[in-house]
């Protein structure tokens, strides 16, 4: 990959990134998985063509971790990851401790396009905008399209590869407010099963019709994302039992952070509202938990609302007490941050919207997926056209969570295709 300098770059993490490595364990690898699923076949030499094209806008990609005095920081590799076809588990870890590789990984099967992330270089968002720009290019170069539709978006590498949480942040309201509490009063129930015992990832995805999803919303006066979150705590109560009903089902619903602050970057910039649900509220309708979750969303999804949870990522960073301490210190004290903010919730929703490209290219592309490696059970929604793809991540075994989330779309006249990576019966 031919680079405009000779000089490498080296960038701090970004506040919500500063948490990820101290806290990845087992299972949970902190790796996000993209997929754009094609209408032909993927020719690997254009696929390593276009990354090399896309990595000239995201030079911020191209890096590895590594461990300073303090803090982890990035620091830029040359060259860049080569295109594979798939052959290894899904969600693998991208951050080996003492070795310099780069944190993404990008493979192909068939007609799938995968794009492989670890956290501490973006979110869903950011992620999103690299693989749009890397399926632009790739189409571009293969169908000799006009170059300008690679162009997604407008932002300069600069604008991309900035850190929002910094520019953002206010110091004054991080020095006022325990935010660790406020954003986790209570304990959560939890998602128990036998875990997989080689502590690899299961992954499921339902694929359904926008439309027919989208009635169902304005049927019961709801959004698409308070539809979904709901279907998903009622298929939680239904594997709880009476016993578990003291716990509430919290479900932690990332927000994409540009929506409130201007920001172009490509890097992490989200908060988090917690949806709290009592299952002894529940009385056998749908209803009963959209009402209550609506109020929630309506509740939370304020700008000074959001602004407290990106205050609270900035307060680690900029609490003097923490900055002094040595990492291997810190990072015991962010394993216990970690573990409380665990145990305070239940289960994520994570909804990255609709996926738009220019109509000259849309005519290629099947659909768009996206996938979080977790502790337990994670779920995410992506849409593209008419597709709008259910992807669900679980360390468990078996999935009756999963599958009774699917029934019930299907009771409400959504037909469901589901697809995975494992071959269990009766999952």
């Amino acid at each position: 990959m031919k680079k405009d300098r000779d000089i490498r770059e080296w960038y701090r993490l970004d506040n919500a990134a500063k948490l990820i490595p101290s806290t990845m364990n087992g299972a949970d690898t902190r790796v996000f998985r993209l997929v754009c699923e094609l209408k032909e076949e993927v020719d690997p030499e254009v696929l390593q063509q276009a990354l090399e094209e896309t990595l000239q806008e995201f030079p911020y990609m191209n890096c590895c971790l590594r461990k300073g005095i303090f803090w982890y920081y990035m620091d830029e590799l040359p060259g860049c990851e080569e295109v594979r076809p798939e052959n290894i588990p899904a969600l693998r870890a991208l951050y080996i401790p003492g070795k310099k590789n780069f944190l993404y990984r990008v493979s192909y099967f068939h007609k799938r396009i995968n794009v492989e992330i670890f956290h501490v270089l973006s979110d869903g968002t950011g992620g999103y905008m690299f693989i749009q720009s890397l399926v632009a290019a790739y189409l571009v170069r293969k169908h000799q399209l006009d170059r300008s539709l690679i162009r997604i978006d407008q932002a300069s590498v600069t604008e991309k590869q900035t850190d929002a949480f910094s520019k953002y942040y206010e110091k004054k309201e991080c020095r006022k407010r325990n935010y660790l509490k406020e954003m986790f009063p209570v304990k959560a129930y939890q998602i128990r099963g036998i875990q997989d015992p080689n502590l690899e990832e299961h992954l499921l995805e339902g694929t359904v019709s926008v439309q027919d999803v989208m009635k169902v919303a304005h049927a019961h006066q709801a959004t698409v994302g308070i539809l979904v979150t709901s279907l998903w705590i009622e298929a939680i109560i239904r594997e709880m039992k009476r016993s578990e009903y003291n716990r509430p089902v919290v479900v932690s619903v990332p927000v994409n952070l540009r929506q409130f602050f201007p920001s172009e970057t490509s890097r992490n910039f989200f908060g988090v509202i917690q949806v709290t649900y009592y299952a002894k509220d529940y009385d056998g309708t749908l209803q009963s938990i959209i009402d209550p979750v609506r109020r929630e969303f309506d509740r939370q999804l304020t700008e000074e609302n959001v602004r407290k949870t990106m205050n609270s990522y900035s307060a680690l960073e900029h609490n003097l007490a923490v900055r002094v301490i040595p990492l291997f210190f810190k990072n015991i004290a962010l394993q216990g941050i970690a573990f409380r903010m665990n145990t305070g919730v239940t289960t994520s929703v994570s909804n990255v919207g609709r996926v738009k490209l220019p109509d000259e290219l849309t005519g290629y592309i099947e659909k768009f997926a996206s996938f979080m490696s977790c502790k337990t059970i994670f779920l995410c929604i992506s849409s593209f056209g008419d597709h709008m793809v259910f992807g669900i991540v679980s360390c468990f075994e078996r999935h009756p969570v999963s599958m009774h989330f699917f029934r019930r779309l299907v009771q409400l006249g959504v037909p469901v295709e589901i697809a995975s990576n494992d071959c269990d019966e009766g999952v």
